[in-house]
């Protein structure tokens, strides 16, 4: 059944060195499903994406992170990369971007390692989630419920563990977008 996201605008917050087809497939699935898209990032023109084990193609960056407002986004979704999620949990800026979703109980997506930038919100304790295999323990010292399926959805977070996901990852990521906000709004509190 397909989803109606025709008015919905997503942002892929993200750095160098994300994994290539955890940024591309959901971007590609999102727009041909008639959403708009824009990749953010602390980076100015472009950004770098990982492939496997080298570097890969550039995107364009639609909006620095530095000019880009949460509140002008229906959906977050932040692709995974070891390199990526990383450097994002180490910048205050993007954090707060991203701590935004989970306060306004907006869908987020991420996928592999991408769940590592929201254990820096403070928020995760309590929800359930998946995600790369070695980023398990960092999310249940987080509090999380980590559960071992291809595709985990709480509340319209929406995890994925790897690229082979990716198929049952865009399908949810794209019904959540389509359902909007979530009524438990508040309900997920900033714990540091």
């Amino acid at each position: 059944m397909a989803k109606d996201i025709k008015d919905k605008k997503v942002a892929i917050l993200t750095e160098n060195g994300f994994e290539e087809v955890e940024l591309t497939s959901p971007m590609n699935a999102l727009e041909q499903a008639g959403a708009t898209v824009h990749i953010i990032s602390p980076e100015k023109d472009k950004v770098k994406a990982w492939n496997h084990d080298h570097w890969s193609i550039e995107l364009s960056v639609d909006k620095n992170l530095s000019e880009a407002n949460p509140e002008d986004y229906d959906m977050l979704l932040l692709p995974g990369g070891v390199l990526n999620p990383d450097k994002l949990r180490l910048n205050k800026e993007a954090v707060s971007f991203a701590q935004h979703f989970l306060e306004q109980a907006k869908p987020l997506a991420a996928i592999c390692h991408g769940p590592q930038t929201l254990i820096e919100t403070g928020m995760l304790d309590g929800r359930t989630m998946t995600s790369y295999w070695s980023v398990k323990t960092d999310l249940i010292n987080a509090g999380v419920n980590w559960v071992d399926k291809e595709v985990v959805v709480d509340n319209g977070l929406v995890t994925s563990r790897s690229p082979e996901d990716l198929e049952a990852f865009n399908k949810k990521m794209i019904e959540e977008l389509a359902e909007g906000q979530h009524a438990t709004k508040g309900q997920f509190t900033h714990s540091k």
